[in-house]
């Protein structure tokens, strides 16, 4: 596998940029509803100060009725939520690209000790991109999905599950599935023979018996670089 000269995280990074981006015009535009009412008063004041102008009509065009300030009011709200909702996902993606970045710089190691690594490998068929593959001196190679999430990971066997204190959510994907699809699509694109998949959490503390869930490795990140030595 030749070396890539792509980092960990910088897609999710771009992805975070561009949303705020997004927020950052949709706050601009709540903004420009909020004034048009002062803007189209200001314009009715000052064409009542021309006196060629026929003033009984210009006051009728630009007298705009109430439900016209409500409706630039609902906009700029809208505009403002929109907002919000971009900014809270761009804090999403930059957590992301956190957790592959400091993944990235845990299993730095494993390079000084000939494994290959690459970061953030397009994989089309809808599955976006893989974030990390490895392959050991001997020709093993894996591929591994970051995940950011906090608390404490578990499985009943066939899912993974988010604890929280006395509570447990299940995810808001199936992590395992995803890991394997993208194991398979990375195995089809790199033309290798087989491809081990591994779930990553970068903040979680992970509680999986025999650390494998349906075939998929789950591990957090401080045991990463020793699961990926003792597979070889």
């Amino acid at each position: 596998m030749s070396k890539s000269s792509r980092k960990a995280g910088r897609n999710i990074r771009g992805l975070a940029i561009n949303r705020r981006i997004e927020a950052i015009t949709s706050f601009a535009l709540a903004g420009i509803f909020l004034c048009a009412p002062f803007f189209v008063k200001a314009l009715e004041n000052y064409v009542k100060q021309i006196p060629s102008l026929n003033l009984s009509k210009t006051q009728f065009a630009l007298n705009l009725p109430p439900i016209v300030y409500i409706f630039f009011v609902v906009i700029a709200l809208l505009s403002v939520a929109k907002g919000i909702f971009l900014w809270k996902r761009a804090n999403h993606a930059d957590q992301g690209a956190k957790g592959e970045e400091d993944t990235a710089q845990e299993i730095s190691q494993l390079e000084q000790d000939g494994w290959q690594v690459e970061f953030n490998l397009s994989l089309g068929n809808r599955l976006g991109d893989v974030d990390i593959i490895c392959i050991s001196p001997q020709d093993k190679a894996y591929s591994i999905d970051v995940k950011s999430h906090r608390g404490e990971v578990t499985t009943d066997g066939k899912q993974l599950y988010r604890r929280w204190g006395n509570t447990k959510n299940s995810f808001e994907k199936n992590f395992l599935e995803q890991a394997m699809k993208q194991a398979l699509q990375v195995k089809k694109q790199k033309n290798l023979s087989f491809v081990t998949p591994i779930v990553a959490f970068s903040d979680a503390k992970v509680t999986v018996p025999a650390g494998k869930v349906q075939k998929v490795y789950v591990v957090e990140k401080s045991k990463l670089v020793a699961l990926l030595k003792s597979l070889g």
